[in-house]
C-alpha cells in the first residue's frame, strides 16, 4: 500500500495568524485543502491519512466535515520527529512494506504531477527513504527566506518513507521547481504566493 501522509498538527507559529495553520486561506481556500485535493488526483496513492494533534482542533471539525476518502490519525503534535516517529510506528505495526509519502499541509502548490514524479523516482531507486530537495536560488528569485541549506539545496517537506521505524537509507532528488519552494510558514510567503496563484490555478 502506498499512503499519503498530511502532516497537520504543527502549531504553526511562524506565520502569526488567529486561525490554524492548515486552515489559513490563501485566495478564499484553506491550505490544507489545496494539498488534498491534490493527492486524491493522484494515480499512485492508495489512501490519504491525515495526522492532526491537540494544536489543530478546527481542522480536525473542518476535515470531518468534508465528504472525503481519507483517515484522520491523532498525534501529539509535540514536535515534527516525535510525530513522525509516532506514525512510523503506528504503519509499522499493521505492516513494514507500506510505503508512505509525506507531505506538509502547508505545500498548497506541490501537483498532483510532481507528487506521482516523486514516487515514480522512489521505486526507481534502490534506497528506502527518499528526501525532495529544492536549489536555494529558487527561494532567492522568489525572494522567500528558508531555515536550513545543504550544498545548495533547501528540504522541501516532502518525503518518503518505508512503514519502518529506523534510520533508513536515502536518496535525494532535486526538483528546480517554485511549487516546492512555497511552503507557508510567513505571511511573505503568503504574500508571494499570492502573486503567483494565477499561474497554477486560473
Amino acid at each position: 500500500m502506498i499512503y499519503a501522509i498530511l502532516m497537520a498538527g504543527g502549531m504553526g507559529t511562524r506565520l502569526e495568524v488567529p486561525c490554524e495553520k492548515p486552515l489559513f486561506k490563501l485566495c478564499n481556500k484553506p491550505l490544507i485543502k489545496y494539498v488534498l485535493d491534490n493527492l486524491k488526483e493522484s494515480k499512485l496513492i492508495d489512501k490519504i491519512v491525515i495526522a492532526v494533534s491537540h494544536h489543530t482542533p478546527e481542522t480536525t471539525q473542518y476535515l470531518n466535515s468534508l465528504d472525503g476518502d481519507f483517515q484522520i490519525l491523532d498525534t501529539s503534535g509535540d514536535s515534527y520527529l516525535t510525530d513522525l516517529s509516532y506514525i512510523l510506528d503506528y504503519f509499522e505495526k499493521k505492516s513494514d512494506k507500506d510505503i508512505l509519502l509525506f507531505i506538509n499541509a502547508d505545500l498548497p502548490f506541490i501537483s498532483t504531477e510532481t507528487i506521482d514524479y516523486v514516487l515514480d523516482y522512489y521505486f526507481k531507486s534502490d534506497k528506502d527513504a527518499l528526501s525532495t530537495l529544492v536549489p536555494v536560488e529558487i527561494f532567492r528569485d522568489l525572494g522567500l527566506n528558508y531555515s536550513y541549506e545543504f550544498n545548495g539545496n533547501v528540504p522541501s517537506g516532502l518525503n518518503v518513507l518505508r512503514s519502518v521505524n529506523i534510520v533508513q537509507d536515502e536518496d535525494q532528488l532535486v526538483i528546480p521547481k517554485r511549487e516546492l519552494a512555497l511552503n507557508i510558514n510567513t505571511l511573505l510567503d503568503s504574500q508571494v504566493a499570492e502573486k503567483l496563484y494565477k499561474e497554477y490555478y486560473i
